[in-house]
């Protein structure tokens, strides 16, 4: 299989880590960046096309996409935020499948066929064993925290500062990528997650904090309960009370913790890694 992407990426976009996986499962990947025009390539040399939303960039201009005769698919990785560009996006990509990352109930709102299609985690980087026990960082959170977007956020990581500084190890943090990321989570007992105010989405925090083996304690978005089990993978909290209690009884319980974190890490490095994800759109590619 050939598969030609169409995405400009940076080094931490989910797009990056399904291309890598694609040729870890063997499959041949060409990548164009800022413009393809399908008039000046040729496209049957390949077995499918997948464009991929990078809204860090600026995307891909396409021509002559309605001249392709092999499957295209589109990758959409964000919601209601950038429905209306993705919508364009869509007219020009004219795709077969709408593969999206969250958001499912938007799927309406596109003129093709839609099937959900989530993040992951990159095993190569984000997969650690270490104990609990040996972490040095009791409760984690990395991520943005402005004002107007995240303010439940700023609410929640405020009141848990509040209630247990001095008595725990606390990190919180903004920018955090990559192999770095990796390690701070792989030194956390618990990775705290919160959805933005209004576009609550399942996001990579998730993903990645279970693969490196720390007990996600995260609110529930839509959709999420399709994908992780609470109580089971991870654990989810309803409200500022609720957090903070379970953050007590975890870090008093570092038994219970590390059942959950323990099966977590095995769940999402044997369903949910960027290599799964690369033989589900194998096998889609196939359907189509």
């Amino acid at each position: 299989m050939r598969i030609l992407m169409c995405y400009n990426k940076t080094e931490f976009t989910p797009g990056r880590y399904l291309e890598d996986a694609l040729r870890k499962v063997g499959v041949e990947v060409d990548v164009v960046g800022a413009a393809v025009d399908f008039d000046q390539i040729d496209h049957d040399r390949y077995t499918a096309v997948l464009f991929v939303e990078s809204p860090t960039r600026a995307p891909v201009e396409v021509r002559g996409a309605e001249r392709v005769s092999r499957p295209k698919l589109f990758w959409v990785h964000h919601g209601q935020n950038r429905l209306a560009e993705n919508l364009r996006l869509c007219e020009q990509f004219q795709p077969d499948l709408v593969l999206m990352a969250h958001s499912l109930q938007l799927a309406t709102r596109f003129p093709t066929k839609v099937r959900f299609f989530p993040f992951a985690t990159a095993a190569d980087i984000f997969n650690c064993t270490r104990p609990l026990t040996e972490r040095k960082w009791d409760i984690a959170f990395v991520g943005n925290t402005s004002e107007g977007v995240y303010n439940q956020r700023r609410a929640v990581l405020k009141a848990i500062r509040n209630a247990f500084e001095g008595r725990a190890q606390i990190t919180f943090n903004a920018k955090v990528y990559l192999h770095k990321l990796a390690v701070l989570y792989g030194n956390a007992k618990i990775v705290i997650n919160c959805a933005a105010d209004q576009l609550r989405t399942l996001n990579m925090r998730l993903f990645e904090g279970m693969g490196c083996g720390a007990l996600v304690l995260t609110d529930l978005v839509d959709f999420q309960d399709l994908l992780f089990d609470d109580g089971k993978h991870y654990v989810v909290y309803e409200g500022m009370h609720d957090v903070l209690d379970k953050l007590h009884y975890y870090l008093e319980h570092p038994d219970a913790a590390q059942e959950i974190a323990s099966e977590g890490h095995r769940y999402v490095l044997s369903r949910h890694t960027y290599e799964d994800r690369a033989r589900g759109l194998c096998a889609i590619i196939r359907s189509l």
